[in-house]
């Protein structure tokens, strides 16, 4: 790695500043590092780096619209005692590339925050648009609910992530509640008709800490079995959708039975 590469920009620790335009002319030996600048403002770093261990390190730094930005700071102790940082930006990693959300990674990452509500969120008949529109019609469909949750996002406390597929969740430091999602359904129903696509809906799970768990696994495992849960009673519950099958065959013949069978 060579010390001019521009994606990488070399700090003593503790004394953390990004050497302003000003400075780097006054100093001989200060480079300033235009990948950085553009996306950090100047100033010491908000993170008490001087307590973590050597080796890297995936914090969230603000950038210079004050967005937290995920980098890789690697530290190092060198033989006379002094500490170096080398920071990296990789937001642009940790970002779903159809949705521009945060991905798996992210959220992963971020778990080590205190998350109070989750919801994990799953459009309905996704599959279905996929066959009937093709994939492209299918990306426009995660493409519009991305934007409503980012909008969500941006507007309160809450942050969103895309898990992959047709899943999404959100996560927020108080819990969620059927009321908190009603107008992003309401909103996501409104796109899909003006995209042209019926019964654009999306079914979600809910889940609070500490009641359904304490780790980010415990809450997501919670809220995917109250997803799975709605599903099934949206479309009338397993005691419905058997007497549909019973309604559709003639038990009282073998081969009625057989039909039964296989439709189970």
């Amino acid at each position: 790695m060579h010390l001019d590469h521009d994606l990488f920009q070399h700090l003593p620790v503790p004394a953390v500043q990004w050497p302003s335009v000003c400075e780097a002319k006054r100093d001989g030996h200060a480079r300033v590092n235009p990948a950085f600048s553009r996306a950090f403002r100047p100033g010491a770093l908000p993170c008490p780096l001087p307590h973590w261990t050597d080796g890297p390190h995936l914090p969230r730094l603000p950038g210079r619209t004050g967005e937290p930005r995920v980098c890789r700071v690697t530290l190092s102790t060198l033989p006379n005692g002094d500490r170096l940082a080398v920071i990296e930006d990789v937001h642009a990693y940790h970002l779903d590339p159809l949705t521009g959300l945060p991905d798996r990674r992210a959220l992963l990452l971020d778990a080590a925050q205190p998350t109070v509500g989750l919801a994990l969120i799953d459009v309905d008949r996704f599959k279905q648009v996929n066959d009937a529109l093709g994939h492209a019609a299918g990306d426009r469909v995660l493409e519009a609910l991305a934007r409503l949750l980012a909008g969500a996002a941006r507007n309160g406390d809450l942050h969103a992530y895309r898990l992959g597929g047709d899943e999404f969740v959100l996560c927020a430091p108080h819990a969620l509640t059927p009321d908190d999602l009603r107008p992003l359904q309401d909103s996501f129903r409104q796109t899909m008709n003006r995209l042209g696509i019926p019964s654009g809906s999306f079914s979600y799970g809910l889940a609070q800490a500490p009641q359904h768990g304490d780790t980010l696994h415990a809450l997501l495992q919670h809220a995917d079995t109250q997803l799975t849960r709605s599903k099934r009673d949206r479309r009338g519950g397993l005691t419905t959708q058997l007497g549909r099958l019973l309604g559709r065959v003639t038990v009282t013949e073998p081969s009625g039975l057989n039909n039964l069978s296989a439709a189970l």
